[in-house]
C-alpha cells in the first residue's frame, strides 16, 4: 500500500511539474551590438511607443530602412532601402530598430517621413527624393524645395487593397516610391513612373505597428 501512495504522489508531482516546464519559454538576452558600436549614447532608459514610430514595409514584406533602422544600413549610410525583415530575438547578428515618425499638413494631404534613429546622426532628417530620383534621408534646410520630402499616399487597386497598402507619390517628382534590385537581400529604394494597376508590387508599402524587442538606442528595446 505504501509503494501505491508513494507512485501516486510521483506520478501527481510529474503532472503539475510538466506543463511548467513545456509552458516555460525561455527570453533571450538581446544584444544591440552594430547600434553600440555606432551610437553608444542614451538618452532614455524606456523606448516611446512603438506605434508612434510604425515600420514600413514593403509588398513582400521586406523592412524599409534608413540609417540605422536596420543592422543592415550603418549609421552615416543617408541611402533608404529594403532589407529582410528581423525581428528581435530571431537573429544572433542582425536586429531592427524603431521606425519612421510621419507628420502631414491637412490642407496638402501630404506626409512627411522622420527617422527616429537618426537622433544618432544629427537629428531630424526625412524621406525625401532630389530632381534626380535619387531617394535618401536630408534635413529639411538642405533641399531645394520642401516639396522633396512630401508624399501623398493612394489606394491600390481593389484586389491589392488588403493589409493596407498603399502607394506614395513624390509631390517633386510626381513619381511612386519603389523598391529596385531584383533578389538581393539589400535592395535600393527610389521613385518610378507609378504604375497604379498594381503591375509593379515593389511600388506598394504598408506601416506595420507590430515590431516586439526593437531597439530605440543602446541596449534598450520595447517588449
Amino acid at each position: 500500500m505504501e509503494k501505491y501512495y508513494s507512485c501516486l504522489s510521483i506520478c501527481l508531482l510529474l503532472v503539475l511539474v510538466t506543463p511548467i516546464a513545456h509552458g516555460a519559454t525561455p527570453v533571450p538576452h538581446l544584444k544591440s551590438v552594430q547600434l553600440c558600436n555606432q551610437c553608444s549614447k542614451c538618452d532614455s532608459s524606456k523606448c516611446p511607443p512603438s506605434e508612434s514610430y510604425p515600420h514600413m514595409t514593403a509588398f513582400d514584406d521586406t523592412l524599409i530602412a534608413g540609417a540605422l533602422q536596420s543592422d543592415y544600413v550603418d549609421l552615416h549610410d543617408k541611402g533608404v532601402y529594403s532589407v529582410p525583415d528581423v525581428k528581435g530575438g530571431q537573429s544572433t547578428k542582425y536586429n531592427a530598430y524603431f521606425g519612421w515618425k510621419s507628420t502631414s499638413g491637412s490642407a496638402s494631404g501630404y506626409h512627411r517621413f522622420s527617422n527616429y534613429m537618426d537622433k544618432c546622426s544629427g537629428g531630424q532628417t526625412y524621406l525625401t527624393v532630389d530632381k534626380h530620383g535619387k531617394v535618401s534621408l536630408r534635413s529639411l534646410k538642405s533641399l531645394e524645395t520642401l516639396a522633396e520630402a512630401d508624399w501623398k499616399s493612394y489606394n491600390p487597386p481593389k484586389k491589392l487593397n488588403h493589409r493596407e497598402f498603399r502607394f506614395w507619390v513624390s509631390r517633386s517628382t510626381g513619381k511612386c516610391l519603389t523598391v529596385f534590385g531584383g533578389n538581393k537581400k539589400k535592395r535600393t529604394v527610389g521613385v518610378a513612373d507609378c504604375k497604379f494597376n498594381g503591375s509593379n508590387r515593389g511600388q506598394l508599402f504598408a506601416f506595420r505597428f507590430h515590431y516586439h524587442q526593437a531597439f530605440c538606442c543602446c541596449g534598450v528595446h520595447n517588449e
